[in-house]
C-alpha cells in the first residue's frame, strides 16, 4: 500500500475542501495518506473526521478596506515560518517513512523531502507570484520567486487544477470539486432559509472579506431584489445583520449552499469559482485590491476589484441568470499522475 504524506495550506478553506475530495480518491484506489496542516483548515479538516496533524504556522494575509497590505512583511514572516515548518516536516517523514509527499500550496513537505529520494508532486493554481506594490517588497518577492520557480521545475509532478496543456513536469487535471451532498429543498430546511431567490456571499474561510459583505448587505437594499435574501457564510467575526440577513458562521458543506444559491458573491478564491462552474450558479467574484491570485482569478470571468462600486448593478445583472453545469473531475486525473509516480517507482 503507497504511503502519501499530504500537505495542506492553512490560507482559508479551499485547499482543504480540495485536500478532502482528492483524499477521498486516493483512499480509494488503495493508498494509506496522512495529512497534515495548521489552524482553521486543520480544525475543518479534523472536523470532517480526517486524521490531520495541525503543525503548520502561517502568518496569513493583512486586508484592510478590501486591500492587501504590507506584502514585503507577509513575505517575511511566512519565510520565518517556513523554516519552522520544513523542521516539523522533516520529522513526520522520518516517522512516517511516505513513499510520496504531496502539497496542495503548502511547501515545507515537498521542501523537507527534497534529496530524500522520495517522489514529490506539488498541487497549485498560483504559479506567479506578483503580490508586491513598494519596491522592498518588490526586491523581497524576487528572492522568493527564485525559489518559488526552482521549487516548481525540481518537484516530479507540478499539478495545475485548471484546464491547460502538458508541459515537461506540469499536468493540467481540471478544477477538483467538492460535489452537492443535498438537494436544494434540504439545504434550505436544515438551515432554515426562507422561500425567495438566495444571494450566497461566501467569504474567504480566512474571514479576510468583511468589507466587501458589508457593500453587498447595502447593494442589496438598493437593488431592491423583489423576494431575495441574503446568505453569508465563512465569517468568523461579528454576525451581519439587517432585513433578510442569514449569516450561517463557518460552515463544512458551502458547496451546497453553492449549487443552491440563485447567485453567489465572493472574494474570487478559485474553490468558490469553480464550485459555482460545476453547479452553473451565477457568480460576481470582486478580488482583493493588490492580491495576485484573486486579480487573476476574477479577470478570467470578467471581474476586477473597481466591481464592488456596482454591486447593485450586477446583482440585479446576474441573479438567477443560471448556466449550464460543469462535469469536472481533476480528482481522477490528479490521482491519476500521483499514482503513475509510484508505479513507475515499482
Amino acid at each position: 500500500m503507497p504511503r502519501v504524506l499530504f500537505g495542506v495550506s492553512p490560507i482559508g478553506l479551499g485547499h482543504a475542501s480540495r485536500a478532502l475530495v482528492l483524499l477521498a480518491e486516493l483512499e480509494r484506489r488503495g493508498f494509506d495518506v496522512r495529512l497534515f496542516s495548521g489552524g482553521e483548515a486543520a480544525e475543518f479538516l479534523a472536523g470532517e473526521g480526517v486524521p490531520v496533524e495541525n503543525i503548520v504556522d502561517d502568518p496569513g494575509l493583512k486586508v484592510s478596506d478590501g486591500e492587501m497590505r504590507q506584502a514585503s512583511v507577509w513575505y517575511i514572516r511566512s519565510w520565518l515560518a517556513q523554516r519552522r515548518n520544513v523542521r516539523k516536516a522533516r520529522q513526520l517523514i522520518d516517522s512516517y517513512r511516505p513513499d510520496l509527499v504531496v502539497g496542495d500550496e503548502e511547501f515545507s513537505g515537498v521542501t523537507a523531502a527534497e534529496g530524500t529520494g522520495k517522489k514529490r508532486v506539488f498541487i497549485s493554481d498560483e504559479l506567479m507570484l506578483g503580490f508586491a506594490h513598494t519596491w522592498i517588497s518588490r526586491k523581497i518577492e524576487e528572492r522568493v520567486e527564485r525559489w518559488y520557480d526552482n521549487l516548481q521545475r525540481s518537484v516530479d509532478l507540478l499539478l495545475i487544477p485548471e484546464i491547460g496543456a502538458d508541459s515537461g513536469n506540469k499536468r493540467y487535471v481540471g478544477p477538483i470539486v467538492r460535489a452537492p451532498t443535498m438537494t436544494c429543498e434540504a439545504t434550505r430546511e436544515r438551515y432554515r432559509l426562507p422561500p425567495g431567490r438566495m444571494v450566497l456571499f461566501s467569504m474567504s474561510g480566512s474571514g479576510i472579506g468583511r468589507e466587501l459583505g458589508e457593500r453587498l448587505t447595502s447593494a442589496m437594499l438598493e437593488a431592491e431584489l423583489e423576494s431575495s435574501f441574503l446568505v453569508v457564510t465563512g465569517n468568523r467575526g461579528p454576525k451581519f445583520v439587517g432585513r433578510g440577513v442569514y449569516d450561517l458562521g463557518l460552515i463544512r458543506d458551502n458547496q451546497n449552499l453553492v449549487a443552491c444559491a440563485d447567485l453567489v458573491v465572493s472574494t474570487a478564491g478559485k474553490s468558490t469559482i469553480d464550485e459555482a462552474a460545476s453547479a452553473g450558479t451565477p457568480l460576481i467574484a470582486i478580488p482583493i485590491r493588490h492580491h495576485a491570485e484573486q486579480e487573476r482569478n476574477a479577470r478570467e470571468i470578467g471581474y476586477s476589484y473597481e466591481d464592488r462600486f456596482r454591486l447593485p448593478e450586477l446583482l440585479r445583472a446576474k441573479l438567477g441568470r443560471r448556466e449550464r453545469p460543469r462535469t469536472f473531475n481533476g480528482q481522477v486525473a490528479a490521482a491519476d499522475a500521483i499514482a503513475s509516480l509510484v508505479r513507475t517507482d515499482r
